[in-house]
């Protein structure tokens, strides 16, 4: 960055009678009318150097006294360019002892800058607000007050329209969103420089921002002038205008949406269940916003939904999709049968598990909170029988006892007395068990063969002759 020269060379000393009445008017209008401040809270107020945000501290140093604030300058060092990113530093540093206000920074480490993976753009602003996260819970402030003015509204919502993006997207930022205030989207940046002009405040400016390589910088220093020239000489408030609106009407369906999800769908735990033909028969735009609170719900903000993302989910509710899934981020839908379920991906790991059941003896399982329990009497249940078989085994059958595993793709369930094995794929298919239980439903193999499969008993078993075999009872159980 460089230093804009100060008009009267005594910078941060300003006499406050030397302001712009339209912005300061402007600035605390907004902090009223949206609600913006509390009397007396503490304030972290993010500061770069840049324009916007030196005119942001100067604008709420002029109000402290009238809201009893307590302010915090905090400030991040992306150090993406060297000695510059450190004299940016070191200026605001400087600014925040002349004003008497806490400062509060971070250097990001140089194997962090060299280890990133994404967009410049992307990268700088999660960390960006990952720092401020931080330091306004390390201080203790109520609210982050960031730099934002008109200008970034309509380069924002310019940016979304290019590359795609739903309402909620085109709705850009808000005025406030849980620690964060925005004050000056009220103002366009134009007016943050003849404020600070006229008060003759120093402030850096970053070349970087002129390198019209960068998508943003092409919409500011080309398009926007391009459109304001030829087109529209108020394209900034218009496109503000417009995200504005298009923030009032997301926020009605977003409403209308949490309405529907509270009496529609069931929520147990990590799970969003819908009934397809209800969900089908919404109007597309809600079925949209009803997919995306329901991912939200799950995901708590930890993924960025695209409208591919979303058309993907939606794409779950036609005809013969049973069975398919889609997975985003820490979540998956699943369609079965007539319902669409949203879920936390749960652990990777592969559900096996192999246990021994002697006969007489019992097994208990922790994935299913049930046991199993093979027996030769007939003697009454002490605990509530879920399942139960009834086999004919030879005395060595009997002496090599029988396994329990978890369901494989390959089984195939040799139920006594039945004329033909069936693919235990196909009674799934029938009873519609859903994909996401398969992997851990219990099967009981004896010889290698499935001859009792969970929630699949059978009544009675082939007939024998008296003394050639021993009758067994299977039974799986559970507490009263």
């Amino acid at each position: 960055m460089e230093v804009r020269p100060a008009y009267n060379g005594k910078g941060a000393r300003t006499p406050g009678c030397m302001r712009s009445p339209q912005v300061f008017e402007k600035f605390v209008r907004t902090l009223k009318s949206h609600r913006l401040l509390r009397r007396g809270d503490r304030l972290l107020i993010a500061v770069s150097g840049g324009a916007d945000s030196v005119a942001l501290l100067y604008l709420m140093q002029e109000v402290r006294a009238q809201f009893e604030l307590d302010l915090v300058i905090a400030h991040l060092n992306h150090n993406l360019r060297g000695k510059s990113s450190d004299d940016d530093e070191q200026f605001v540093r400087v600014l925040a002892k002349d004003l008497g206000i806490k400062f509060v920074s971070k250097k990001i480490p140089d194997e962090a800058v060299a280890s990133r993976n994404q967009n410049l753009e992307a990268w700088a602003r999660e960390r960006r607000y990952a720092f401020l996260s931080e330091a306004a819970a390390r201080v203790q402030a109520q609210e982050v007050a960031l730099g934002h003015t008109m200008n970034d509204q309509a380069e924002t919502l310019l940016m979304r329209l290019l590359r795609g993006s739903g309402s909620a997207g085109l709705s850009c930022m808000p005025f406030k969103r849980d620690l964060f205030i925005r004050p000056l989207l009220a103002i366009q940046r134009h007016e943050v420089l003849a404020y600070l002009k006229l008060r003759g405040i120093k402030w850096r400016e970053d070349l970087s921002n002129f390198d019209t390589r960068l998508f943003r910088n092409k919409i500011r220093q080309e398009l926007i002038p391009n459109l304001r020239d030829r087109q529209n000489p108020k394209i900034v408030s218009q496109l503000a205008c417009t995200a504005a609106v298009l923030r009032e009407e997301s926020e009605a369906l977003q409403h209308w949406a949490a309405e529907v999800l509270r009496k529609e769908a069931v929520i147990e735990g990590n799970k969003i269940f819908w009934n397809v033909d209800t969900l089908g028969s919404l109007p597309t735009g809600l079925q949209k916003r009803l997919v995306r609170l329901s991912l939200e719900r799950l995901m708590e903000g930890n993924h960025f939904l695209s409208a591919k993302n979303i058309d993907s989910v939606i794409y779950l509710l036609g005809e013969a999709r049973s069975g398919r899934l889609v997975r985003i981020g820490t979540c998956r839908s699943v369609r079965e049968f007539g319902r669409l379920v949203f879920e936390v991906v749960p652990d990777s790991r592969p559900c096996e598990f192999r246990y021994a059941l002697p006969i007489p003896g019992r097994v208990e399982l922790p994935l299913t909170h049930t046991w199993f329990e093979a027996r030769l009497d007939c003697r009454p249940a002490d605990s509530t029988v879920l399942n139960r078989w009834e086999l004919f085994l030879s005395k060595a059958e009997l002496t090599a006892g029988m396994l329990i595993r978890n369901w494989q793709p390959a089984d195939v369930y040799f139920a006594p007395g039945v004329a033909s094995p069936k693919r235990v794929t196909d009674l799934f298919a029938q009873k519609k068990i859903p994909r996401r239980c398969r992997a851990s439903w219990p099967v009981v193999v004896l010889n290698g063969r499935v001859v009792c499969v969970k929630d699949f008993p059978f009544l009675g078993g082939i007939p024998v002759q008296a003394g050639e075999k021993t009758r067994v009872v299977v039974e799986e159980r559970s507490e009263a």
